[in-house]
């Protein structure tokens, strides 16, 4: 069983860009989020920002998507 799967590369930019997007809808600043969310303020700036793929973790995603109330799948969605 052989599959050809595809992954895209680029992931964690979407991610970060879908972040920033609602991040924006919702009025929050990066010192906001970073202190609701218990994430250094260097950090989300830096992962917003990357113009490489910066990891994250799923918890600190999750929190996000809490604050933003936005469900975590909606970070995945490629435009």
């Amino acid at each position: 069983m052989n599959k050809d799967y595809k992954f895209n590369p680029e992931m964690y930019k979407t991610v970060a860009k879908n972040v920033r997007k609602y991040r924006k809808e919702k009025r929050l600043s990066i010192d906001e989020l970073s202190k609701y969310a218990e994430i250094k303020k260097e950090f989300l700036q830096n992962f917003e920002l990357a113009e490489t793929n910066m990891p994250i973790s799923i918890y600190d995603l999750y929190k996000i998507s809490v604050i933003l109330d936005t469900s975590i799948d909606q970070f995945f969605v490629e435009s």
